[in-house]
């Protein structure tokens, strides 16, 4: 978040019942990213299954939300500050920043290469995807994330286009824009975040089209063959009818399918367009309002929301958090020898 450096003449703050708000919002999202984006990296960890290729860009996004919920704690001790100053080091308040708005930048972008390795995956062979799909080339892809997005929060600062620091009319620490330069990364920012949404929804708008478009041919398919043998008078039809393999049972598990998936896809885009399209209008239109703390607040809850939409989804997933919350030991089929 950025903001404006106040000047001492005019103390102007935010209502402090408006900074409490967030401030126990924040407690909530920290205690439940902490605890979800554990689980998620410890499933991945103890259980075979679920240590695939994608999974590896799924723990980077774990990783930088853990991270930032870690943050949130230090958030909330400046949202409570009513001495108009960071309660401790100003340099720990500066750490914060930098650290969450890598881990933002980072989850965002991760979320942007998982739509792109599932859009690969999905629409090409076996054979086709097998060249870039290898954990070599994901860990390097997500080491390319993390330094990308450090440097892209460390330059600014330390080109003297703004400072990290505590801002006291919001009360939180955050980006100071101090030179007028600030405006073109403020605008930067904001053109960044835009274009990460643009992209997650192009890539999850075009696997919903894939696989609509494939499971419509399937259904052309089978529809075509229950005409042929409705109409080929062979004696055993009504048997073959009948049976589970039959067009018309498999016809109705692929649209079962299609609207499991179409509810999948949609409720990825949702929460990622609420979480991030605030703060993104925010960046472009900059300003102290309170829409823009509110709108912070809303994107950084992002981080205790994704173990939610990423691993309770996925059946692997859910299988693996009942077995640590129950403290169970896994089946031999879950345990790497």
């Amino acid at each position: 978040m950025e903001s404006t450096e106040e000047t001492a003449t005019v103390p102007s703050t935010i209502a402090f019942h408006h900074r409490v708000i967030v401030a126990s919002i924040f407690i909530a999202s920290s205690i439940i990213g902490l605890f979800g984006n554990s689980l998620v990296i410890i499933s991945v960890i103890t259980t075979k299954k679920l240590r695939t290729i994608t999974n590896i860009l799924v723990v980077n996004l774990a990783v930088t939300d853990l991270l930032s919920c870690a943050c949130f704690p230090f958030l909330v001790i400046g949202l409570l500050s009513q001495t108009g100053q960071y309660p401790l080091h100003e340099s720990i308040c500066a750490s914060v920043v930098c650290v969450l708005h890598t881990c933002v930048l980072c989850s965002a972008s991760t979320l942007v290469v998982i739509g792109f390795i599932r859009r690969y995956v999905i629409t090409r062979s076996i054979r086709g995807h097998q060249g870039f799909h290898t954990p070599r080339k994901i860990i390097s892809v997500a080491l390319v994330i993390w330094m990308f997005s450090a440097a892209y929060m460390i330059l600014p600062p330390v080109l003297g286009v703004g400072k990290l620091g505590y801002s006291t009319y919001y009360g939180i620490c955050a980006f100071l824009v101090v030179t007028r330069p600030a405006f073109y990364y403020v605008t930067s920012q904001g053109i960044l975040f835009a274009t990460i949404l643009l992209l997650t929804l192009m890539f999850y708008g075009l696997i919903l089209h894939h696989v609509m478009r494939h499971n419509q041919q399937f259904r052309e398919k089978f529809a075509s063959e229950k005409d042929v043998f409705s109409t080929s008078g062979d004696a055993n039809q009504s048997k073959g009818s009948s049976s589970p393999d039959s067009p018309t049972p498999m016809i109705k598990a692929i649209n079962q399918k299609e609207v499991e998936i179409t509810k999948n896809v949609f409720l990825v885009v949702c929460i990622f367009i609420v979480c991030f399209l605030a703060s993104s209008v925010n960046f472009i239109i900059p300003g102290s309002s309170l829409s823009t703390l509110y709108g912070y607040m809303v994107m950084m809850t992002n981080s205790a929301i994704n173990p939610i939409v990423y691993g309770l989804k996925h059946p692997n997933f859910q299988e693996a958090f009942k077995r640590i919350l129950c403290c169970r030991r896994a089946p031999l089929e879950y345990v790497s020898k």
